[in-house]
Formats: C-alpha cells, sequence, structure tokens
C-alpha cells in the first residue's frame, strides 16, 4: 500500500492496524490554503492485500461503502470543528481521493493542550447532536485531527447515523458484532474500534441511544489522551472488553486529574441516561482550565505564566502570533521572551524569518540589562536563521552592545557566540566590528574567565583570518602573558599559537608568523608543573 508521512484519515485506516489501508497525501497550492492533503487510496494495491488476506469482495465493497459515506458527511458538514473537505471525492475503477486541509494524527502534548483540544472536540460534538442531528458512533483516537494552526477537528464519518432516524425506528439500527476471542486488527476495518465503543452499540438488540453511544466514546478518548493510555485495550475481544466495563475499579483513573474523574465515571457509564453532555463534561472539567488558551493575552499573568511553562511545541502555531505580538510589552517580556526563542528553535529558516523575527527586530535593537544576555545566550539561534541582511542589520548591533557592557556575564556569554557569528559575515565587519572589541576585552579585564574565553576566541577565529589580523592577535597575546602568568591564560596562549602554526602550515607560508610565534613562545616563562 502506499504511505504518507502525514498520516491517513481514519475512515481509511483501521484503528489501531498494523496494516490499514493507507492514503498517499501529496501537497498542492490551494487558494484558500498554501497546502492541502490529496488522500489517494489505491484499489488495486488494496485487491491484492484483500485476496492475500483471504477475505470477501463483499467485506471490500462495504469497506467502499463506509468510505463513501464518510467523505459524503465530510462534504455536507460546514463546521470549524469537523475535517474541511476541499475537493469531494473523486473515484474510478483504480483509485479513491480526495482533498482536504492540510492535518495530522499525531503530535505530542502536554496536559493543558489536552484539555484545550477536548473542549474543542466537545463542541464539535454538540454541533453534531444538536445541530446536524447525526450519532458519530466512530469517536477515537484516529478519527481526531489536528491542522496546521493547532485546532482539533473531527473526521471519521463513516459509521455516523441520523439522531432522528436512531430515535424513531431503532429497528434500523443493526449492533455492531465483534469476536469473542482475541483477533488481530482487520484490514478492511468495518465496525468502529472497540477500545472506544459503547456498550450498547455491541448488544443483540440494539435500544434508541441518541447521543449517549459518542458521550462513552468521547470519555474512552479522554482517557486515552490525559493517561497516554487505552481505557479497554480488550484485542477486539468482546468478553475482555465487557469484563473491564463491569469492574472497571478507582485505580484505572489514578492518572487522571481529580476534578475529572467524577464526571468520566459518568460518562462511562452502562446506564446511557445516567451519561451528561459532552458540554456539561467541558464545562466542570476542562473550560475554566482552557481559558488562559482562549484568551492567553487577556488572563492575568499567573494564568499566562502556567500556560507558557504548560504547553509543549504542539501548540506553536496556535499562541506564537498573540506571543509575538506582546514581545515588546516590558512587563510580560520576561516571560515571553524565553517562550518565543523556544518556539523558534523549531522553526526553520523560513518560518522564522517570517513570523519570529520581525517580532524579535525591534527588541534586538533595544534590549539591555538580563533581556540582551538572554538574546545573547541564545544567538547561535538567530544567527543560524537570519538571513546575511538581518544579520548586519539587527543582530551585530546587538552583540556590539554586549561587548560594550559592563557586566561579566554579558562578556563571557557574547565571546562564546563570537565565532559562530564572525563565520557568517564579511572579514572587513568582523575586523572592523568585532576582533577589535575583543582584543579590548582581553587586555582590559581583571576577570580571568572572561580573559580565558577572549584567547579561547583568538583560536577559533584564526582560520578565518588574515595575516595582518593574526599579527595583531600575537601581538594582544604577547601583552597578556606580560601581566599575566596563570595556567588558564598560558594554555589559551598555546592554543593560539598551535591554531596558527596550524593555518599556516596548510598554506606553505611561515617566514613571517613562526619567528613571531615562537618568539611569543620563548617569553613564556618556565613552570614545573608539565601542564603549564
Amino acid at each position: 500500500m502506499s504511505s504518507s508521512t502525514r498520516s491517513a484519515p481514519p475512515d481509511l485506516a483501521s484503528s489501531g492496524s498494523s496494516t490499514p489501508p493507507r492514503l498517499a497525501a501529496v501537497p498542492l497550492i490551494s487558494h484558500q490554503y498554501r497546502t492541502v492533503c490529496v488522500w489517494i487510496l489505491d484499489k488495486r494495491a488494496l485487491l491484492e492485500a484483500r485476496v492475500r488476506a483471504g477475505l470477501s469482495k463483499a467485506a471490500e465493497d462495504s469497506f467502499f461503502d463506509i468510505i463513501r459515506a464518510d467523505t459524503s458527511r465530510l462534504v455536507r458538514l460546514r463546521h470549524p470543528g469537523v475535517v474541511h473537505v476541499i475537493q469531494a471525492l473523486d473515484e474510478n475503477k483504480n483509485a479513491m481521493a480526495m482533498v482536504t486541509e492540510p492535518s495530522f494524527e499525531e503530535w505530542e502534548m502536554g496536559l493543558l493542550e489536552v484539555k484545550h483540544g477536548l473542549l474543542q472536540i466537545a463542541e464539535s460534538l454538540d454541533f453534531l447532536h444538536n445541530n446536524a442531528c447525526l450519532i458519530h458512533r466512530g469517536i477515537s483516537l484516529e478519527a481526531v485531527l489536528i491542522n496546521l494552526s493547532g485546532a482539533w477537528k473531527l473526521g471519521g464519518f463513516g459509521f455516523a447515523i441520523s439522531a432522528d432516524k436512531s430515535s424513531t425506528d431503532p429497528s434500523t439500527v443493526q449492533p455492531f458484532h465483534y469476536s469473542e476471542y482475541d483477533v488481530e486488527d482487520s484490514l478492511l476495518p468495518l465496525q468502529p474500534s472497540l477500545n472506544y465503543t459503547a456498550p450498547e452499540l455491541i448488544r443483540t438488540k440494539a435500544p434508541s441511544f441518541g447521543r449517549f453511544p459518542d458521550i462513552f466514546s468521547f470519555a474512552c478518548l479522554a482517557y486515552h489522551l490525559i493517561a497516554k493510555k487505552s481505557l479497554f485495550d480488550c484485542h477486539n475481544n468482546v468478553k475482555m472488553y465487557m469484563n473491564k466495563l463491569t469492574y472497571l475499579s478507582s485505580e484505572a483513573f489514578s492518572s487522571i486529574p481529580p476534578e475529572l474523574v467524577t464526571d468520566l465515571k459518568r460518562m462511562l457509564s452502562p446506564n446511557e441516561a445516567l451519561r451528561p453532555s459532552a458540554l456539561d463534561f467541558t464545562d466542570k472539567g476542562l473550560k475554566q482550565e482552557t481559558i488562559a488558551c482562549q484568551n492567553i493575552l487577556c488572563s492575568p499573568v499567573v494564568q499566562l505564566l502556567y500556560f507558557i511553562r504548560s504547553m509543549s511545541m504542539i501548540a506553536v502555531k496556535t499562541v506564537l502570533p498573540p506571543l509575538c505580538a506582546e514581545v515588546r510589552n516590558m512587563v510580560m517580556q520576561p516571560m515571553i521572551l524565553p517562550m518565543v526563542l523556544k518556539i523558534a528553535d523549531s522553526q526553520d529558516k523560513v518560518d522564522f524569518e517570517t513570523s519570529t523575527l520581525p517580532a524579535l527586530v525591534p527588541v534586538l535593537s533595544t534590549a539591555a540589562g538580563e533581556t540582551l544576555l538572554l538574546l545573547v545566550k541564545h544567538a547561535e539561534l538567530v544567527v543560524n536563521k537570519a538571513s546575511q541582511e538581518h544579520l548586519v542589520s539587527h543582530v551585530l548591533p546587538m552583540l556590539v552592545r554586549a561587548y560594550d557592557d559592563t557586566d561579566v556575564r554579558m562578556q563571557e556569554e557574547v565571546l562564546k557566540k563570537t565565532v559562530s557569528l564572525a563565520t557568517k559575515l564579511d572579514p572587513q565587519l568582523v575586523k572592523q566590528l568585532i576582533l577589535p572589541r575583543v582584543h579590548g576585552l582581553a587586555l582590559k579585564t581583571t576577570v580571568a574567565a572572561v580573559r580565558v574565553n577572549a584567547l579561547l576566541c583568538f583560536g577559533d577565529m584564526i582560520m578565518v583570518l588574515d595575516k595582518p589580523a593574526i599579527l595583531e592577535i600575537l601581538q594582544t597575546i604577547q601583552r597578556c602573558t606580560a601581566v599575566d602568568h596563570s595556567a588558564p591564560t598560558l594554555m589559551c596562549t598555546l592554543g593560539v599559537a598551535n591554531s596558527i602554526l596550524k593555518k599556516e602550515l596548510s598554506q606553505h607560508s611561515l617566514s613571517s608568523l613562526i619567528p613571531l610565534s615562537a618568539s611569543l613562545l620563548g617569553t613564556l616563562p618556565k613552570h614545573d608543573d608539565p601542564m603549564t
């Protein structure tokens, strides 16, 4: 089967199946989206797999019917919480294809983001039950997708039915049939995952159930996302499933936040009438804690700080714009700037230059004190992602201010970042703006750590400097060792001399530098300690 770096939509992949039918996602350009996903199912490959598995042609046809039902409902449902179809299902004898907004299934996320996402799914379920009059019947981990902006979307409508139909004529709603012993996942998933299915859907005679099966499945989904494991891991064995449901213990909820346990247990009740609505659950257990996500920059500082510390990299597309908008806020800056820099570390150069750097430019130009120190510590991040123009216009002036700062911590940090910047700049700029300041720190400081870092900086820069610049470094080193005979300074001096000899040997031009290097080494004081 063809596969993709993007996960297949749940309606075309068996829940938990190791070898389900897969769709190949092809990025395209559209008017509404910069990229889209084209999901393609190869019928010929599926036929070959079905024959090898010994499955019937009727099973294959039923599977295609599930796909058609799913895509048909997705096209008709217009809601922010439902996967957006850009082009409806196109089918011929060899393949099926559908175009949707870009979306993913597998993201790492923290508890706060899970709660925020569950709130979105609950709102989508409320829309299905009360407006679209649909019962989803396939809510599972695979039915939830997340788009590029971090919004949670509901898909997998292949098993959905009309709520009105299930209430007025229960006989038309057939129960699902699961095995009473452990079985492997099917190549053709013709029923929802048993790990998420409500018990009334697997009884011999299905009663009138309305929205209640979705509430049960939603609780299983919430449990899985919060506890990081399935509540009913039953290997498609209905007896094991019913046994776990009957003897569900409090210990099973030990990894669930206490404020959610009571309502989750109600949602999992075998008695459908006891289950609350999805919004009842979120109103009590989720909505208050996710307000920081929805109104991040309108929240009190304490809430915002909690949000920043709790979120993982999954929500960067959602939170980065408002964070960047407030990065110049002097009150919020100590909390916001570290988060922006953390997010920037995960971006590629294009994303960084288009979304993050414009917000950082004013800060780079005016930063001082602790803010400047923070930026210098993360200077390599900016240096590696910014263009040459931005390096010269914004990063270099910031580091020049750091060289001239009297804070010893600042001096040490900027010296450590010098080489990464110098290798990306024009040599003339390095000679004019950077080297004189490194010379000044090496000669004027009274702090050993600053002098050592300056000498280490010289040694690392030798390979990118010309002969006059190297001669100036040798002269500075001579002046340093004339007044500082400490072991760290002498060892760094030997390191610089070694770097010079390596460069000159590689260039076969020793005549002018070796005498000066030898003179320098001859002036070093002799110590009994072999390390010096």
